[in-house]
């Protein structure tokens, strides 16, 4: 905490934060005896920005996605996120908050998720919005992370998380130490796909994610 503290409020730099909370990730999920088993489509350039897409379906995920990732990173979230007391006051100010029950926020929000990938810090976007409920799948994507891969000509990494649900539940004390799976796919660049359209996109990173969802599940 004082190091954080002291990277957001005295010496303002992300990058610095950002490998900060990729440590207490690490931290976080070793001493919770969570040990991430982690499969990589393809190596990814540490020198080039993406955004990364997972599913999300546990409060796990955050820290989880920071631990194995290893590269500045920063999550698109919800405004009522940095109404945490102490929490919320470091992921105000190294994150893009994004209420999106107001359209001109959400579109600034974007706007300062552009700026972000500028400056050499990746995004991290749930496109499903938030956590779904229990008996969901997939839940349907939002068209947000796809309009600013192509606005910004980013390529996108799909995330696939199967165990996060069954390891750590919403519900308060029915998670449980253990290996948890994850798979880093390929990056899809935006001149990659067949038809350049913010629909296709998404269709694209959904389809990814879902087989491979369903593939675990064999």
């Amino acid at each position: 905490m004082p190091a954080l503290f002291f990277f957001t409020a005295f010496v303002k730099n992300e990058i610095i934060v950002a490998r900060l909370c990729r440590y207490w990730s690490k931290l976080t999920l070793y001493f919770s005896f969570i040990f991430p088993k982690v499969e990589w489509e393809e190596k990814l350039n540490q020198k080039e920005q993406y955004i990364f897409c997972p599913n999300h379906v546990s409060t796990l995920d955050i820290p989880f996605i920071l631990a194995v990732l290893p590269m500045p990173l920063q999550y698109i979230g919800k405004a009522e996120i940095a109404k945490i007391p102490l929490f919320g006051y470091f992921f105000k100010n190294n994150s893009v908050i994004v209420d999106r029950t107001n359209k001109r926020n959400a579109y600034s929000a974007f706007i300062k998720a552009g700026e972000k990938l500028k400056i050499g810090i990746n995004m991290c976007i749930f496109p499903e919005g938030g956590i779904p409920k229990s008996d969901v799948f997939l839940k349907k994507f939002k068209n947000g992370p796809f309009r600013l891969a192509l606005d910004q000509n980013i390529k996108i990494v799909p995330i696939t998380m199967p165990d996060s649900k069954n390891m750590f539940p919403e519900q308060y004390f029915k998670g449980r130490p253990g290996i948890v799976r994850i798979k880093i796919h390929k990056a899809i660049a935006p001149n990659s796909l067949e038809e350049k359209s913010i629909k296709y996109f998404n269709l694209s990173v959904y389809n990814t994610i879902f087989e491979q969802l369903k593939n675990y599940e064999q």
